[in-house]
């Protein structure tokens, strides 16, 4: 009971007032906590904050997915670019013996050999891409850079010229693509099938081209065998292949021979010079002292090509 001035209030006024004091302090609870955010709506606001966070998060991975796919677009595409590429690239290099000296010019022979240059293929060669074992008329060069001189003058005509074509031809055959090589036709001038200081490598496109520049060769003119040898040495091959059906009167001099054995020393090892010489047997067409001593020099083989026995 409550007392007021030393009197006592009847029991129900005091239940109103503690009833009346809760409920204040329940409307009071409740007016803060909805200032703070109902609880409901602090799920909301974290709800909407949540999406945005998966967003960003779906947003992100949307572009990692898209980034990875232009990568795997990239890696196919680059792959398909190098399967193109070595599609691209000549045939494995093949290394063989150069094809044995054998009388007759081999029109028909020298036709297939022509014929698997665009096939691609590399003659009777077996895998390798170290160096090549060549033969021109019976002498042997070996090496990965080659160089041939041939006379094309006016009394190379006929026979001479066309069996020295085909030979020609037919070592060809034994070089692979990594290998390189030119040639050299001269008479009075002389002309180069590749210009240029780098030796063009022996893929079957330069063969088939090489085959072309050698069959549109006729003979003509005079024999100049000096300016063809000098231009040869400065490409520094391992071996020049030297045809000629020279006489006498076309020798190199003496200070000539020595001129192109000091150009071949100052390139390293040395070229290998092997002359082979044309002639019938006679005696302004016999074996030559001169080119003996051009092979002897540069330490190359020398041989005599009767073209009346050796050459039908």
């Amino acid at each position: 009971m409550l007392q007021i001035k030393n009197r006592t209030l009847p029991a129900w006024i005091g239940s109103i007032l503690f009833h009346i004091v809760l409920v204040v302090f329940i409307l009071l609870w409740f007016s803060s906590d909805h200032d703070r955010g109902m609880p409901g709506e602090r799920n909301a606001v974290g709800s909407i904050v949540l999406q945005s966070s998966g967003g960003s998060r779906q947003q992100a991975e949307s572009l990692t997915d898209s980034q990875n796919a232009e990568s795997e677009n990239a890696t196919a595409e680059w792959a398909n670019l190098s399967n193109a590429n070595l599609n691209l690239l000549p045939p494995t290099p093949v290394i063989a013996p150069g094809q044995q000296h054998t009388t007759g010019v081999g029109t028909d022979s020298v036709s297939e050999i022509a014929a698997s240059f665009q096939q691609g293929t590399q003659g009777n060669a077996g895998v390798g891409t170290g160096e090549a074992s060549v033969q021109i008329f019976g002498t042997h060069g070996k090496g990965t850079k080659f160089m041939y001189i041939f006379d094309r003058s006016g009394s190379m005509e006929g026979m001479p010229v066309r069996a020295a074509k085909a030979e020609l031809i037919r070592s060809l055959d034994s070089l692979g693509d990594l290998h390189q090589f030119n040639i050299v036709f001269y008479s009075t001038d002389y002309q180069l099938w590749q210009p240029g200081r780098r030796l063009p490598f022996a893929t079957p496109t330069n063969k088939q081209n090489a085959v072309r520049f050698v069959e549109s060769m006729t003979a003509a003119g005079n024999t100049n065998h000096y300016p063809p040898l000098e231009a040869a040495i400065a490409h520094r091959p391992d071996v020049i292949f030297f045809l000629t059906d020279g006489e006498r009167k076309d020798d190199l001099s003496p200070l000539q021979l020595s001129t192109i054995e000091r150009m071949n020393s100052r390139t390293g090892r040395g070229t290998q010079i092997n002359v082979i010489q044309f002639g019938s047997g006679g005696l302004t067409d016999s074996p030559s002292k001169s080119l003996q001593q051009l092979a002897d020099q540069n330490n190359g083989e020398y041989r005599y090509v009767n073209v009346l026995t050796e050459l039908r």
